[in-house]
């Protein structure tokens, strides 16, 4: 790494280490390496490693984080091993880990993933609402299942989940004022009219009266409001001097209408309420039955146990380091306060005009009010320089932001440009003149000619397509840029986190599932024989509806026929087995990745393809077994589609156009940006009867508090609309294309700012472009199956940059080529009930052979002194969930005791002063463009080298060990060479600990060899990587299969081919 040194702003915020600090950093200002230097520094100063944490905003930047403190100082690796640097919920999850029972919760707990909470929330609320009256004015039990996820999401972001405070007793109802309004209007009817109108006015009210009282004295609410709205009608008659008499009723009229409306909003939200407290109660309790908690739990648990003495005092930390701290909700900064004590420096830095995760709950008044705090005893440090952008670009930027957020809470601070000057305007606004054509109509046309100044880009000024991204605010339109892409031929992805389940190959599938699960669904089937299973023509298909089916070609009856016999191989295949494995039929015999990759962008259709099966395997570990099972679950997120991205098919590597959301681009930079679609309208907040806000609670149209609620989300979303696009511009570095559409003129949109400030900016800072690059023929992707036989496409070289690997992973690609590509590859779950070698089978209704064998485990891992057993036994077990009975404790001792009595851990018990001990020796490691990460159990370091020990609690005999030994190979040989790279010393031994038999077994000597095993390792990823291009053939099946997790998945099973190799 380069020399570092930092600017004045930047050196305080590393040095001032005796005070709360609050630090603003601009885009590009270099924070990344301030809280890396920080960290250093606070070392440096005598801190330890266990009284310093960092928190990042994504597990990605935390493990940046510690690249970047190892890269700076690899002396340091040591000591950095047990560093706490991580995401503010990996913190939570830690703090619940270590107090299971204050927390009250199962100690094996794992956290959901977010398709897996959000199945089990709609299940919840699917039940809740079942059998339920719903009100009218809610919809369908559909409509309420949407409404209630919607509402929970909203609140549980905010750290909100008491839904109870919102369902209303009949008696706090507001009373409908029936004999008010009579005595007032009697009171009317007696007035003396001065003019005709007032006059017929009051006649008329005379004439209707005892209508209009009878129906409000109707407890039907609907009628109350048309008595309301005729009686209001004869009152607006009556003007001039009689019209302030009657004021009072007329005040009263509007008073009880809206009584009616504020009762009947909160009976709805009552009902509503009730929901969520049902809905709650049962996620809550499929959650335990699970041992998942979500990201809201961890938030939510730990904070509750920091508010416990003895839990609190188990993390006093010197120092606390906060990253992206704009981005904090609430709860989170509770627990940030939490945890810092009398004794604890406080160091957060964001920056607010950056703060765009308000739909997560996120808050910029946060960072606001912990500077305002930090203000008086601390330092509030603004990092103004910018190092990413061209001076230009800068200029602009603060140009156009000072005036745009001149009235925001947060203001703007202008940046300070570091790079040289372009010479040349940076930002660019491409215009495309549009007429008065519809919204979609004008983005294709904007779309063809951002496609074509990208081609122009690259083949006139040097610019690779990787060197640009299309950034979009939402992606509701982003297949029109995509389909002019497509034209102009221009090779792209789309990372935004859309769309994935309505990609055409996604869909062929989703229609196979539909007609296999209903014959009769003919749209369905028709869709399946019309699509590359098939590819029966469209005319084709209007022959078989006509039951004409010689009409067809001789190549589409032969189709027809192979369609019903897969159709009759794959019903009768659903009825018995799992959904994955239907799928890997239906692709097998239908060939039909072959005939996908064949189509245009084909890689990326059948990484797309590839991935929906790893979804498969992945619900199949969840027990969501069948066909039926898993479309149920597949319904669900087709219709939240829009947070599910595509498959990645390397694209952050490969020379492509990225598209993607600017919330996705946050923290990354690009020399090219496009900002397309300036002209969309901003205002896209809550919308509906049913509305929250925190400072309002919930509330229903029509009553008190809604149109106030929607006035404050309205100048909340304009104030996060403005920092999503200062977000956008600062991600360029060499240029930014502000696209833009000339015509029909729209209401609040970007482009609406950039119009009304554009010319008091100075000119030279941008530059006009008109959108006129004359197009291109297009080529017919609609009817993608015509091109089949004509048109192919290579797959894009992947350029790979440190693809990681774990040691297990490699151990088991040596083991077996085949059961890596089905485990790590495709993600096919083992089989539950495949026991490893030489296991004993379950003996006991608490406590099985895994458990067992973790147990013994993380004794021998833990264990310094004999008398430390017993407590570390009844440890173990609490870890593992298991409640021990006697028998067992005592059984789990006469394992363990033998290693206690041997000569290897007497080294350990006594004293000596020629070698330390690392325990769970965690470990990342380059080689070439590849990363191997890895944890040994022990390692003993002295003068003259290393001894690697890895413990093995396989349930095996003594005359086992040489043979389960040699299985581990790989392993110990990996660990041996990492070791040395690490500790810069030869491994004189790597061992396998054998805890049932008390057995070791050593690696050869041969295997120690450093050089070698390093171009071994090489080679290993290098065959991994290529075949993982080639597919299922580059990964051969081993002999022995016996004891494999996976062998009624592979080859041998004949799902994904026979297996050659055995003879």
């Amino acid at each position: 790494m380069m020399a570092f040194t930092p600017t004045p702003s930047q050196n305080e915020a590393i040095t001032c280490i005796d005070r709360h600090v609050a630090v603003t950093a601009g885009a590009g200002s270099g924070k990344t390496r301030v809280l890396v230097e920080r960290y250093l520094n606070l070392l440096n100063k005598g801190i330890e490693v266990e009284d310093i944490v960092a928190i990042t905003f994504t597990k990605k930047a935390a493990q940046e984080m510690k690249d970047r403190l190892r890269s700076v100082r690899p002396d340091l690796i040591e000591s950095l091993e047990q560093a706490q640097i991580s995401t503010i919920h990996s913190l939570c999850q830690r703090i619940i880990h270590e107090h299971p029972l204050q927390a009250g919760i199962d100690p094996r707990f794992r956290v959901a993933e977010e398709w897996e909470s959000s199945v089990l929330l709609t299940e919840a609320f699917e039940d809740s609402v079942e059998g339920q009256e719903i009100p009218e004015e809610l919809g369908s039990a559909g409509d309420v299942v949407e409404l209630g996820i919607s509402i929970y999401e909203k609140m549980a972001s905010k750290g909100d989940l008491d839904f109870a405070r919102f369902i209303t007793q009949e008696k706090s109802l507001s009373e409908f004022p029936l004999l008010q309004l009579k005595s007032q209007v009697e009171e009317a009817l007696q007035l003396q009219p001065s003019t005709n109108t007032q006059k017929l006015a009051l006649e008329g009210l005379q004439m209707e009266w005892p209508s209009i009282y009878g129906k409000l004295n109707h407890f039907d609410d609907d009628l109350r409001l048309e008595a309301l709205e005729l009686l209001m009608d004869f009152v607006k008659k009556i003007r001039g001097k009689l019209a302030d008499e009657i004021l009072p009723l007329r005040e009263l009229i509007g008073f009880a209408e809206q009584g009616i409306y504020s009762n009947k909003g909160a009976m709805n939200i009552s009902f509503l309420a009730g929901i969520l407290v049902g809905a709650q109660k049962l996620y809550e309790k499929r959650k335990k039955s699970l041992g998942i908690l979500d990201f809201n739990d961890l938030e939510q648990i730990a904070y509750e146990l920091l508010q416990k003495p003895e839990v609190k005092e188990d993390y006093a930390f010197a120092h606390l380091m906060v990253d992206e701290f704009q981005d904090t909700n609430p709860l989170q900064k509770r627990i940030v306060d939490a945890l810092v004590s009398d004794k604890t420096i406080l160091f957060v830095v964001g920056d607010p005009k950056q703060s765009i995760y308000r739909f997560r709950g996120a808050d910029v008044g946060v960072f606001v009010q912990t500077k305002e705090e930090i203000e008086d005893t601390g330092k509030n440090i603004f990092l103004e320089q910018n190092f990413r952008s061209r001076p230009e670009l800068i200029e602009f930027v603060n140009e156009f932001f000072q005036r745009l957020m001149e009235d925001d809470l947060i203001g703007y601070e202008a940046s300070i440009a570091h790079k040289e000057r372009a010479k040349d305007p940076c930002v660019k606004i491409l215009k495309t003149y549009t007429d008065d054509l519809p919204a979609n109509e004008s983005r294709i046309l904007e779309a063809e000619q951002i496609a074509l100044k990208i081609r122009q880009l690259v083949d006139e000024e040097g610019f690779r397509y990787k060197d640009i991204s299309l950034l979009f605010r939402a992606m509701t339109n982003v297949h029109i840029y995509e389909k002019a892409l497509k034209v102009v031929g221009v090779p792209y992805v789309n990372l935004s986190g859309r769309g994935f389940y309505s990609k055409q190959e996604i869909q062929d599938i989703l229609n196979y599932f539909r007609w296999l699960e209903d014959a009769g669904d003919e749209v369905s089937k028709m869709a399946v024989l019309r699509s590359p299973f098939y590819l029966i023509s469209d005319q084709g298909l209007f022959w078989l509806k006509q039951d004409r089916i010689h009409k067809l070609t001789g190549k589409e009856r032969k189709a027809l026929e192979r369609a019903r016999r897969d159709y009759e191989y794959l019903t009768e295949l659903a009825r018995f087995s799992p959904a994955p494995y239907v799928i890997t039929s239906l692709l097998e015999r239908t060939k039909y990745l072959e005939s996908t990759f064949r189509l245009p962008f084909g890689p990326q259709k059948v990484a797309n393809v590839e991935k929906l099966l790893e979804q498969s395997w992945d619900l199949f570990a969840l027990d969501f077994y069948s066909l039926p099972e898993q479309l149920r679950f597949l319904r669900a997120m087709v219709q939240d589609a829009p947070k599910e991205g595509e498959a990645l098919l390397d694209a952050e590597h490969a020379d492509v156009v990225v598209l993607r959301t600017i919330h996705g681009a946050k923290g990354l930079e690009f020399p090219v940006v496009f900002l397309p679609d300036t002209n969309g309208d901003l205002l896209r907040g809550q919308r509906g009867d049913v509305l929250y806000h925190p400072d309002f609670g919930l509330t229903y149209r029509n009553m008190d508090s809604y149109e106030a609620l929607k006035e404050q989300e309205s100048a909340e979303e304009i104030s996060e609309a403005k920092r999503l696009l200062y977000v956008a511009l600062t991600r360029a570095e060499e240029r930014f294309y502000w696209c833009a559409r000339e015509g029909k003129a729209g209401g609040v949109s970007w482009w609406s700012w950039l119009q009304e400030h554009l010319d008091e900016l100075p000119s030279d800072l941008y530059g006009v472009e008109q959108g006129d690059l004359p197009g291109i023929e297009p080529v017919d992707n609609e009817n993608e199956v015509s091109l089949l036989e004509t048109v192919t496409y290579d797959p894009l070289p992947p350029e790979y940059n440190q693809v990681s690997f774990s040691v297990t992973s490699l151990m088991n690609y040596v083991r077996c080529p085949r059961y890596y590509y089905l485990r790590y590859i495709l993600g096919v779950p083992d089989r539950i009930d495949v026991v490893s070698a030489g296991s004993e089978k379950k003996d006991s209704p608490s406590i099985n052979a895994l458990q067992r064998g973790n147990i013994v485990h993380r004794v021998c891992e833990q264990i310094k002194n004999p008398e430390e057993l017993p407590e570390l036994v009844q440890y173990a077990a609490t870890m593992e969930g298991v409640q021990l009975e006697q028998r067992q404790r005592e059984q789990l001792e006469e394992i363990i005791m033998p290693y206690l009595n041997s000569e290897f851990f007497s080294r350990i018990k006594e004293k000596q002063n020629d070698w330390d001990i690392f325990r769970e020796k965690e470990f990342i490691i380059p080689v070439e463009n590849y990363l191997i990460n890895g944890l040994v159990d022990q390692v003993f370091v002295g003068k003259d080298g290393l001894e690697v020990v890895d413990f093995k609690s396989n349930w095996i005999s003594a005359q086992q060990v040489q043979t389960v030994g040699e299985s581990y190979e790989a392993q110990l040989r990996i660990y041996a060479w990492a070791m040395v790279k690490e500790f810069g010393k030869p491994t004189i031994s790597s061992k396998a600990y054998f805890l049932i038999p008390n057995k070791l077994y050593d690696l050869d000597d041969s295997f120690l060899d450093t050089e070698q095993t390093e171009s071994w390792i090489r080679e290993i990823c290098t065959k991994i990587i290529n075949g993982a291009t080639q597919g299922v053939e580059a990964f051969p099946i081993t002999l022995d299969c016996t004891h494999c997790g996976q062998n009624s998945y592979c080859g041998n099973s004949g799902v994904l081919g026979k297996n050659k190799s055995v003879t």
